[in-house]
C-alpha cells in the first residue's frame, strides 16, 4: 500500500524558496529605490537593475512552476473549514497572478536593458514587437507605456506588498497556532505523528 506524500517534491520546494527570494527580493530593492535612493542617487540604475533582474527570473521561474503545480501529485489538504479552504484557493490563486503580472508589466513598461552579467534582455521598446504594436496601432513608447508602469507601480507597492505579508502570516498561523505541519510540508520535514 503506497502512502500519499507528506512533503513537496524537491523541485517544488526548489521553485518556491527561489521565487519567494526574488520576489520578495524585488519588492525590498523597489522600496529601498523608492525610500532611500530616490531619483538623483548614482546608484539607482544598478539597484534598479537587479531589481529587474529578479523580477525576471520570477517570470521566467513562474512557467516550470505552473507545470510542476498542474503535473505534479497533490497534496492531501490540511484538515480545516471549507471557508478556510476557498481562501487558502484564492490566496495562492493571487500569488500565481501577481507572479505573472508583476514581472510582465515590469518588463513591458521598462525602457531600458536587463544586465544580468554575462547577457543583457533588451528592454521591451527596443524588440520587434513593440515596433509592430507602435506602428499598428500607432502609439509613442510614452503612451504605450504609462499604463503598464502605473499598473507596475501600484500593484506592486501595495497589492504584492499585502498578499505576500498575507501569505507569510497565513505560513505563521499554521506553524504555531494551528501545529498542523503546513510550512513543514514546504520545508521538506516529515510530520511526526
Amino acid at each position: 500500500m503506497t502512502h500519499p506524500a507528506t512533503v513537496y517534491s524537491l523541485s517544488t520546494r526548489l521553485l518556491h524558496w527561489s521565487m519567494a527570494f526574488c520576489f520578495i527580493g524585488a519588492i525590498v530593492l523597489a522600496y529601498f529605490v523608492i525610500w532611500v535612493l530616490g531619483h538623483d542617487h548614482p546608484q539607482r540604475l544598478p539597484v534598479l537593475n537587479l531589481h529587474w533582474v529578479l523580477g525576471l527570473l520570477v517570470g521566467l521561474l513562474l512557467i516550470p512552476r505552473i507545470v510542476s503545480r498542474l503535473r505534479g501529485p497533490r497534496l492531501p489538504a490540511v484538515p480545516g473549514t471549507p471557508l478556510e479552504h476557498r481562501l487558502a484557493h484564492y490566496a495562492h490563486l493571487s500569488l500565481y497572478t501577481l507572479m505573472l503580472v508583476m514581472p510582465l508589466t515590469g518588463y513591458v513598461g521598462t525602457r531600458l536593458p536587463t544586465d544580468f552579467g554575462l547577457f543583457v534582455v533588451p528592454s521591451f521598446k527596443d524588440t520587434a514587437l513593440f515596433a509592430w504594436i507602435s506602428q499598428t496601432w500607432n502609439l509613442n513608447w510614452e503612451a504605450f507605456e504609462k499604463p503598464f508602469d502605473a499598473v507596475h507601480r501600484v500593484v506592486g507597492l501595495w497589492l504584492s506588498t499585502s498578499v505576500v505579508l498575507l501569505h507569510a502570516l497565513a505560513a505563521g498561523y499554521h506553524q504555531w497556532v494551528r501545529r498542523d505541519g503546513t510550512l513543514e510540508r514546504m520545508l521538506g520535514r516529515r510530520q511526526r505523528r
